[in-house]
């Protein structure tokens, strides 16, 4: 590697692997040849090694800092807050975007077998539905029917309020009981 003097090609990077001592032997003799006929290049050198002494110096004269007791909670949770906008702005529609086209490209792969196969998908959509309504209203039919239980059992028992109390917390636990027999045959099935 030769470097001629005072060219627009001035090894600027070479100066600070010479500096690290990181140039091979005779690409150092041609920086040092370099250096003593460029004025910029031996300015930048002397710039850099000003820096660096500067730099030890500070660091060596340089007291330890006594960071407070919370300092790490305030970091993560000042992180924590400002995470959403770290986000571009159109990222969302990016991820949107990119999602319909994998969605047009599932389309087009299964050709004429995607009618089929939405019509399944849909047709176990309706039947999870339909199970659904039938359990929210079996739930419903069953509170419904013990509030009604309760609320007469209260008013044939509101002169003794112990008797009631039992007899309260007897039909609960049926209820459970019941309940919780029903619930473990459908999961049986």
């Amino acid at each position: 590697m030769s470097f001629e003097p005072a060219t627009s090609e001035c090894p600027r990077t070479e100066i600070a692997a010479y500096i690290d001592g990181e140039l091979a032997g005779h690409e150092e003799l041609a920086l040092e040849m370099h250096l003593a006929g460029c004025g910029l290049c031996a300015g930048e050198l002397n710039l850099q090694k000003q820096f660096l002494s500067a730099l030890n110096s500070t660091l060596e004269n340089e007291k330890e800092l006594e960071l407070p007791k919370n300092f790490t909670k305030v970091i993560v949770t000042s992180a924590e807050s400002r995470v959403s906008g770290l986000r571009r702005s159109g990222e969302r529609f990016n991820a949107v975007f990119i999602c319909a086209a994998l969605f047009l490209f599932v389309l087009f792969a299964l050709g004429s077998d995607a009618e089929n196969i939405f019509a399944g998908i849909a047709r176990i959509f309706d039947q999870s539905l339909a199970v659904a309504g039938l359990v929210g209203h079996l739930l419903f039919n069953i509170t419904m029917g013990t509030a009604v239980i309760l609320k007469f059992l209260t008013s044939q028992f509101v002169s003794s309020s112990s008797i009631a109390f039992v007899l309260l917390a007897g039909v609960f636990t049926l209820c459970l009981f019941a309940f919780s027999r029903l619930r473990f045959r459908y999961n049986r099935t």
